[in-house]
């Protein structure tokens, strides 16, 4: 069976293309990208990104956004807007506000963060499945692609961390992984 979700873990800024990035080391992510879409022949490319923080960044879309634009295939920005953390009051600020009048020690704390961090990834689980456009290219922060693989194996959609931290520093992209994880390997 061939993987329907294909996992690429790095950091957001790369995955966004802030100019603290050379542009060999920008074009080297997006050949990692371009090949893994011919690898698997995606359909979708979803991104733990939402349009209102691309300024932040200092651009106006993603390099995967720009990938799939020039190939013509779908593509989402799948996290929580900043109006849709808020109404959920689940940004830094309320979540702060929330622990401190919960009375929640630092590791209570830590423990609230990772269960919003959860939450989020239940959203971007839906917002994926809801595309129904399969196979898909995911792209989150590193530290959410095990749950990821491990969340879309367990609703039934086969999916494989392709690489699970990828990092700029070196312009040589990884090569890509000639087998696929089975369920419940993290990686390890």
């Amino acid at each position: 069976m061939k993987p329907q979700v294909i996992i690429v873990g790095t950091r957001h800024s790369l995955q966004a293309g802030d100019d603290s990035y050379s542009p060999s080391q920008l074009k080297a992510f997006d050949d990692l990208l371009d090949r893994i879409t011919k690898k698997y022949r995606v359909k979708f490319i979803a991104e733990e990104m939402s349009r209102d923080v691309l300024g932040d960044f200092g651009v106006t879309a993603t390099v995967a956004k720009t990938l799939a634009d020039s190939k013509k295939l779908a593509h989402r920005y799948v996290d929580l807007t900043c109006q849709e953390r808020s109404a959920l009051g689940v940004e830094c600020t309320g979540l702060r506000q929330t622990g401190r009048a919960a009375g929640l020690s630092a590791a209570q704390f830590a423990a609230l963060e990772k269960t919003v961090a959860e939450l989020r990834e239940c959203v971007w689980l839906v917002r994926v499945l809801d595309s129904n456009k399969w196979p898909v290219l995911l792209i989150c922060g590193a530290n959410h692609a095990p749950r990821l693989q491990y969340i879309f194996n367990t609703v039934g959609k086969l999916s494989v961390i392709e690489v699970n931290d990828y990092d700029a520093q070196s312009c040589d992209a990884p090569a890509l992984r000639e087998k696929p994880r089975k369920a419940g390997d993290f990686g390890r």
